[in-house]
């Protein structure tokens, strides 16, 4: 992928009564693609978005859309997806026994294929051939598909494994933290790998401000923590010279 993707819209958090509003804050922002969520009422307990939808919001902007399938058997809706207008299409190894066979399914419409992870999931080297593959990982911070949730516990502890990993095997495919995105949780998600960020309603759609602000606030958290991280980095390597 050749464009530079650091915030992710997530379209389920949208304001979905009034979506012309919703795009003309979305385009006046710095929002680099939008996040697409599918749940199909197995992968989790609820079912959100879908075909119809994508299909009336493509006309309407420029920006890649990232379809996450949170589905079991994504085969069965990946061409439906890609038909309607979908950019990069992710999935999950917890919900089909083919991953890079999708994957491949993926690329010949014409779509990127990306990995997603639920929360619970450690990844582990089986999953090192799709990691090296997807345009990015993303590594769910909470249950798929309700909003409003808090980071589970243990997530930036696999966050920081699913880097090791990668490091340790030379991927070097970025990270995209999708759950509870903040500025108060921004650093720590950065801290445990992740340079890629999903807002919803705990970050992007804050009420009493417009969505470039959040917009802002989220990316000024991320690019302060990259600051110090880097001065940290430097004055450790001064140290050990």
């Amino acid at each position: 992928m050749s464009a530079k993707y650091t915030l992710g819209a997530s379209v389920s958090c949208f304001d979905l009564f009034n979506l012309e509003k919703q795009f003309e804050q979305i385009h006046n922002a710095p929002v680099d693609f939008l996040h697409f969520d599918v749940v199909d009422g197995s992968f989790n307990s609820c079912i959100i978005l879908g075909l119809p939808l994508l299909t009336a919001i493509r006309p309407h902007t420029k920006l890649p859309i990232d379809v996450h399938l949170a589905v079991y058997h994504p085969e069965r809706f990946i061409e439906q997806f890609a038909e309607e207008g979908a950019d990069i299409i992710s999935i999950h190894p917890e919900g089909t026994d083919d991953l890079l066979g999708n994957f491949e399914r993926i690329r010949r419409l014409h779509c990127i294929p990306a990995l997603a992870l639920r929360s619970e999931t450690c990844a582990d080297k089986s999953l090192l051939p799709a990691l090296e593959q997807a345009v990015f990982v993303t590594k769910l911070t909470v249950d798929p598909g309700f909003s409003g949730q808090k980071i589970q516990g243990d997530s930036f502890a696999k966050m920081k494994a699913l880097r090791k990993l990668m490091d340790e095997n030379g991927i070097q495919t970025p990270i995209v933290a999708d759950g509870n995105v903040n500025p108060i949780t921004i650093p720590d998600l950065a801290e445990s790998g992740a340079s890629i960020l999903i807002g919803g309603t705990s970050g992007l759609f804050l009420q009493g401000k417009t969505v470039r602000e959040n917009a802002e606030a989220m990316l000024m958290a991320l690019a302060n923590f990259n600051v110090h991280h880097k001065k940290a980095q430097k004055a450790n390597k001064d140290k050990n010279a």
